[in-house]
């Protein structure tokens, strides 16, 4: 699927503490943050995970190439600072995952989860029509016990995570986005035993 959206993605390290493959790295292109969020809504039902904002400045705004993007839930604040978007893929204990490293200056400051209740075409032709080394890449198996051990100590020390399961709506006007964040009233059983499981994993409360 392509619709002429810029690249948006590479593949990177994962951070998570139990990640125990380690994906191909790519190099990143420029963020296209627009082009990026016209696919969420599209994706349906994730884990979002984030850590809370310390001030108190809402609604956020950022300036894109098509205009304003005006985040109108404190909890995808994130987006107001991302500088890249990662995709990451892993095999855990329980069982393999995908998920987006949303980063600031280097740092990851919001993932987004692929859930059993994710729309899994829609996430699959996001990443291909941002990036189509993406569905081609396999990650390769090597085990990395000392780096998982600093993974997990260096996430116990940062800032807490807080996870949500949700869906994120795109409201499109001339010159503007607005991007929310909705809870999901209904969740598969899979869906919330793997999202309790993420959230573990990360040490984030949900």
């Amino acid at each position: 699927m392509s619709d002429g959206m810029p690249n948006a993605f590479e593949f990177a390290e994962p951070l998570g503490d139990l990640a125990t493959y380690e994906p191909r790295a790519h190099k990143a292109p420029e963020l296209d943050l627009a082009a990026f969020v016209e696919w969420l809504p599209r994706i349906g039902t994730v884990l979002w995970l984030h850590r809370p904002r310390r001030d108190n400045i809402f609604p956020r705004a950022r300036l894109t190439g098509r205009g304003v993007l005006l985040l109108e839930h404190p909890d995808v604040a994130a987006f107001a600072d991302a500088t890249a978007i990662r995709a990451q893929s892993a095999v855990t204990p329980h069982g393999p995952r995908e998920w987006l490293d949303i980063d600031a200056s280097g740092a990851t400051i919001a993932r987004l989860y692929l859930l059993p209740d994710t729309d899994y075409l829609a996430w699959d032709a996001m990443r291909a029509a941002l990036d189509p080394s993406c569905s081609a890449a396999e990650p390769q198996r090597r085990w990395q016990a000392h780096r998982t051990f600093m993974r997990c100590a260096f996430a116990r020390a940062r800032s807490a995570w807080h996870a949500r399961v949700v869906r994120l709506p795109l409201l499109r006007l001339p010159c503007l986005q607005v991007l929310g964040a909705r809870d999901v009233e209904t969740v598969s059983v899979l869906g919330r035993q793997r999202a309790a499981a993420i959230a573990m994993d990360e040490h984030a409360s949900m």
